[in-house]
This record gives C-alpha cells, sequence and structure tokens, in this order.
C-alpha cells in the first residue's frame, strides 16, 4: 500500500475541506485542497527517532544536507534579511520591539539592529548558538508556542520569515502570534506561493515541493483567508527574490530530480568547476510572498 493510500479523511487546514491525493516523492504523500488550492503533507514535517523534528537536533541534517549551508550562511541571506528588514520598515516605527519567530542562525535579527528593539526565538540550539557568537543577536532556543519565561511576552511586531510551510498547524501557530501582539500589532510572514504562475506551470515538480519540509504550501489567496479568519487584516504584500550559490542551485535540483531522467545532466552540472559552483546568481521568479497583516479591531 502507498503511503497515499495509508492516509485517509484527512481536512484542509485552511477551508476544511476533504484532499484529493496528487503525488509521492521520498516516500511521503502529497495532497491538494480541489476547494481552495492548499498544499498539504498530512504526516506533517519529518521527524527524527526520538520524535523530535528535524529541525530540533543539535546537528540538524535539514541545515547541513544538499548544499544547506550554502543557502543559510552565504552571503544571500544577508541581502535577503535585509530586504526584509527594509520591509518591515515600510510598516512599522523603528525602535519597535520585535519577535522573530524561527530566527534561525540570527541573521534578520543582525540585520535589525539599531532598527528595532528585536530578539528571536528557534528551535535549533546550533543555530542560536551560532547567532549569539557571530552577530551577538538576543536570540533563544523556544518556539512562539512556548517563550522562554525570561522574554516579554507581547510585541509591535512579530516576524515569521520562511517558517509557516515548516508548520504542521499553522493556524494554531498564527493564533499564537496574535496573542503575543499588542493591539494593533504587526505580523509579517514570507512564504513559497503556491498560486504564481510558475509553480503551477511546474505542478509536482516546482521546487517548492519538498515534502520532508514543506508541509503547507499556500496560495496568496488561501493564506490572506487564514490570517483573516485568525483575526488579521492584510495590509499589503510584496515578492522576494535572492541571491544564491550556483552550487546550492545545482544540488537543490538534484535532490528533486533524483528519480528523473534530468538527474544525468544535473549530475554533470555538479562537477563545474569550483569558481562557477562559488559564484552567485539572482534569482526571482515572482513564487515567494512577503504578506504583512495587523491584529483586527
Amino acid at each position: 500500500m502507498s503511503d497515499i493510500d495509508s492516509v485517509t479523511a484527512v481536512g484542509c487546514v485552511v477551508c476544511g475541506g476533504d484532499l484529493a491525493p496528487w503525488f509521492e516523492r521520498r516516500g511521503r504523500a502529497v495532497f491538494h485542497c480541489p476547494h481552495c488550492g492548499h498544499i498539504q503533507v498530512p504526516a506533517g514535517v519529518a521527524r527524527l527517532a526520538n520524535g523530535a523534528s528535524i529541525y530540533e537536533a543539535e546537528h540538524a541534517v535539514v541545515f547541513e544536507a544538499d548544499g544547506n549551508v550554502d543557502y543559510y550562511l552565504d552571503e544571500g541571506t544577508t541581502l535577503a534579511a535585509e530586504a526584509k528588514a527594509q520591509f518591515v520598515e515600510r510598516f512599522v516605527s523603528q525602535r519597535a520591539t520585535l519577535l522573530d519567530v524561527g530566527a534561525s542562525f540570527g541573521h534578520f535579527l543582525a540585520a535589525t539592529s539599531g532598527r528595532f528593539d528585536a530578539l528571536g526565538v528557534e528551535l535549533n540550539p546550533t543555530a542560536v548558538e551560532w547567532s549569539r557568537r557571530e552577530f551577538g543577536v538576543r536570540n533563544f532556543i523556544g518556539s512562539v508556542y512556548s517563550l522562554p519565561p525570561d522574554l516579554p511576552h507581547s510585541f509591535d511586531v512579530i516576524t515569521a520569515w520562511d517558517v509557516i510551510e515548516h508548520l504542521d498547524e499553522p493556524r494554531r501557530a498564527l493564533a499564537a502570534c496574535r496573542a503575543h501582539l499588542k493591539p494593533g500589532g504587526w505580523l509579517f510572514l514570507s512564504t513559497p506561493d503556491a498560486g504564481a504562475i510558475i509553480a503551477r506551470a511546474m505542478g509536482a515538480r516546482w521546487y517548492y515541493q519538498d515534502p520532508v519540509q514543506h508541509v503547507n504550501l499556500f496560495t496568496r489567496r488561501n493564506l490572506a483567508r487564514l490570517l483573516e479568519e485568525s483575526g488579521f487584516k492584510v495590509e499589503g504584500c510584496t515578492y522576494f527574490g535572492r541571491q544564491y550559490r550556483v552550487r546550492y542551485v545545482v544540488n537543490r535540483i538534484a535532490y528533486l530530480v533524483n528519480s528523473h531522467p534530468v538527474r544525468h545532466i544535473v549530475k554533470l552540472l555538479q562537477k563545474l568547476p569550483e569558481a562557477a559552483l562559488q559564484s552567485s546568481v539572482t534569482i526571482k521568479m515572482w513564487d515567494v510572498m512577503g504578506l504583512v497583516a495587523r491584529v483586527a479591531g
């Protein structure tokens, strides 16, 4: 029996409608909602033998495998963090109190230095320690569901960059964000846009279709719906591009097409000269959206 066949009676986390099976990858079933367009992995984020998520382990494989070091720690991450800081500044006055949820290695916290009174929470202890050592930021082991007791529990702004697609219960996460925001507080999110032209054109081969990590992929419309049902009013949207190392791009393609005939071409690309693999390219396909919402009422 396939993984798809083993999943029964799963409801869409956005609209509650019945999900339709779509495809399997790496032993994990991916479903889509014919009613609102949501894409969902009912099994949730991959977990280790001890039950912890792949993000919680001290040496989380997700941060190291398939060239991910070139994603999390290269100069493209710094530039992306600066773009997000500028996006926040369009709506929020400097010196506002800010909580960065899923702060990773602290690049966004570093970008906000001198702009906002910012701190972060991150599940992975290695990332937290690295961010403190390299950037001197206030980053703590924890999550929006369970803030460390010594931290403030109310903020002007909460940011969650590239986080919601990794969460099993996005509605619960948004409720937790709202609970930690002051009246009129701001929430900023970024996530892949499953309604983008390239996402619809590529279908199951869209590069953000990674069911090990991306267990909920939203369209702009259904994410706005979820935000509004969670007590927010959407105030704006943008689309982010990013600078990548060629090595990372090639390795991610290899990861996604490991069972496709094109993998033989990708293997040749992986043998490019080191100078070429270390070079950078800026990519913006209009399929990574940033939404800003404000606590309603």
